[in-house]
């Protein structure tokens, strides 16, 4: 991620989740249509690893709709951090729920997770091998036939489809409140700090990582929602 565009521990990560509420079509009901999408396929008391946890709004909502959960999150900000434990602990919901700083690859390989989310994060990891990494190392901490949830900021810049969908998303800044000089900066972030993959490279990514049955759940604008299944069940 470019840190001059993105800075979680910065001003930035600070307004993040008002931000988001803004520019992301579906946000405020985002997680709980998760939670909904994954209920039945969860067994009692599952574990459910949510990379990249941010403020915590992911963690609560799970937990909300299955107090049952038992939820790690994972975030390498520590300002992100301390606001999903501060979110946490407000809610009255710390039994059950974890936080830890760092990368996926710091979360212990055992005991296996049921399920995993990986929410508006992959868009900031290049298409280096970053994006690649990052897959497998969510799909080797999942339990064989365990569900995979993805959701991403996708598009290829220059293709038909992105250059339909990206005027009508920074219309969509103006209409949700952002003034002029935000929808500037937001612009500019975006031109440095996103690396965009097609929902075609989204699905062949997750399957060399050793996921299978994707399954499209969501989609607006540049936007997109997808479920995966662990290999080997």
């Amino acid at each position: 991620m470019h840190e001059e565009a993105f800075d979680f521990d910065g001003a930035y990560g600070e307004g993040y989740e008002a931000l988001a509420r803004r520019v992301i079509p579906g946000y405020a009901t985002l997680f709980p249509m998760i939670g909904a999408l994954i209920d039945p396929d969860l067994p009692p008391r599952a574990r459910v690893l949510v990379v990249g946890c941010g403020t915590g709004i992911e963690l609560v909502t799970f937990k909300r709709i299955r107090p049952d959960l038992r939820l790690h999150g994972v975030d390498p900000a520590d300002q992100m951090l301390e606001l999903a434990t501060r979110r946490v602990a407000d809610a009255g919901l710390s039994d059950g729920i974890s936080c830890q700083h760092g990368y996926t690859s710091d979360v212990p390989l055992s005991p296996r997770f049921d399920a995993a989310t990986l929410i508006n994060v992959l868009h900031f990891v290049p298409d280096d091998g970053g994006k690649a990494e990052l897959m497998t190392d969510i799909a080797a901490r999942l339990k064989p036939g365990g569900v995979f949830v993805f959701f991403d900021l996708h598009g290829s810049p220059g293709s038909e489809e992105h250059e339909r969908y990206m005027p009508a998303w920074r219309r969509y800044w103006r209409i949700r409140g952002m003034t002029e000089a935000e929808r500037s900066e937001f612009a500019e972030r975006i031109r440095h700090g996103i690396h965009f993959a097609t929902p075609e490279r989204v699905v062949e990514l997750a399957r060399d990582a050793g996921f299978t049955r994707p399954r499209r759940f969501f989609q607006s604008l540049l936007y997109g929602g997808w479920t995966f299944r662990r290999a080997g069940a």
